[in-house]
């Protein structure tokens, strides 16, 4: 059954890299997808046996569905984001982005590409096994929507109920030809907030007739390092990184107001809570020290991304069936991005893989997010393999256990 599975793969192959080169040129921001949604409906409608679903999560969803011919079993979801990002692609390649602005620099292009490969294969081999499989194209990973709707107002984990569900990120830190697997966490509990200092404006040469915003920027940003580093739990994962500070337009007027924004992450509930809390704190202290008012936002995203240590040893034994012994490996360094994968894997057992991407030629030249973000093509086939792999393990396991109870 390998045999097969790469047979497959390595035959739809360069078909695979013209849909990802295809997405890649025509990139749409989160809860926008609209053509991307429509090329990956028309594809999954040309494979046998799969049963498409379009305007899902309430418009640019796509999910298929395909039901092994031996019968209904047990239920795996492969799940793929779509969204591109709001970055100018400062590549040269002979596929960059066509839409000015946009770009797809963390890869959701490939994921929905090896995803749609896995639906190629499984339906390709829908005689020999048992089981459904829900292939689910999920838009808006981006803004942090997407995966809410698709559960609450599709149902997307019922009807049939779904068992375990799997994922993947094209990761640039993990070489091409390899995968790698959180031993626990794939990623962190996201949050953030947003911070309007009310101070008083005035001229620069008289900053004691002022109650300067900048200035307590400074000591609140300044404060809040200080709280990772001192007023925590130092064994736990946490960070909080200021992204934005905006204030003034001249260099001799103190203005009345600073605008500051920031991410915070965690791997556990209650440290992002205690963050959250440790966050009004200071800037309560500070601005109350200062005379100054403010406005605060600060708000905590979905949980981390846990792998389930069962799916663990299934994602890791089916990877290296396709791609050989030792190239896949366990992760033990815990990932504070944030990902609404979690949705998912917070209500099934389930593994989010990291699968690599890097060669030669840009091994550390760029993270995710980065306007010169590149794939090596070559993973794209292997990858698909690999998710056919892992649902018909999963199905055989299951069928086993079955047979041991009977």
């Amino acid at each position: 059954m390998r045999e097969k599975i790469k047979k497959i793969a390595k035959e739809r192959e360069s078909e695979l890299i013209q849909i990802r080169r295809t997405l890649h040129q025509h990139p749409e921001l989160a809860l926008q997808e609209v053509e991307t949604a429509r090329l990956l409906a028309d594809n999954l409608r040309k494979l046998p046996g799969v049963t498409v679903y379009e305007n899902m999560a309430e418009g640019t969803g796509v999910v298929g569905i395909l039901k092994g011919s031996k019968g209904p079993g047990k239920c795996v979801m492969l799940r793929a984001d779509i969204d591109a990002l709001p970055i100018e692609e400062q590549t040269d390649t002979e596929f960059k982005s066509k839409n000015p602005g946009k770009m797809h620099a963390c890869g959701h292009d490939a994921h929905a590409t090896w995803i749609l490969g896995a639906a190629m294969i499984l339906s390709q081999l829908r005689d020999e096994f048992c089981g459904t499989v829900k292939f689910v194209f999920q838009p808006g990973e981006e803004c942090g929507k997407g995966a809410m709707a698709l559960i609450e107002k599709d149902q997307i984990l019922e009807n049939p109920k779904v068992d375990a569900v799997f994922a993947a990120h094209a990761w640039p830190t993990v070489r091409a030809g390899k995968i790698g697997i959180a031993a626990k966490y794939a990623f962190g509990c996201p949050g953030g907030f947003s911070l309007k200092i009310i101070g008083k404006g005035g001229h620069g040469s008289w900053p004691y007739e002022c109650i300067n915003p900048i200035t307590i920027a400074v000591q609140i940003c300044s404060a809040l390092q200080a709280v990772v580093a001192e007023n925590l739990d130092s064994t736990e994962p946490r960070v909080i990184s200021i992204g934005s500070i905006h204030a003034g337009d001249a260099g001799n007027i103190i203005p009345d107001e600073c605008i500051v924004r920031g991410t915070f992450r965690a791997t556990e509930m209650a440290i992002m809570e205690q963050i959250a809390a440790q966050i009004e704190r200071v800037v309560d202290g500070i601005t109350a020290m200062h005379g100054a008012k403010y406005e605060l936002d600060v708000f905590i995203g979905g949980e981390a991304v846990k792998n389930d240590p069962a799916m663990i040893e299934l994602s890791k034994k089916s990877a290296e069936e396709i791609l050989g012994e030792g190239n896949c490996y366990i992760i033990d360094k815990k990932h504070l991005g944030g990902e609404n994968f979690a949705e998912y894997s917070s209500r099934v057992p389930g593994c989010y893989m990291f699968v690599g991407i890097a060669n030669n030629q840009t091994e550390g030249r760029f993270g995710l997010h980065s306007p010169i973000f590149e794939i090596d093509e070559e993973v794209l086939a292997p990858a698909s393999a690999v998710f056919a792999n892992i649902v018909l393990n999963y199905f055989n396991q299951e069928t086993e256990v079955e047979k041991c109870l009977n």
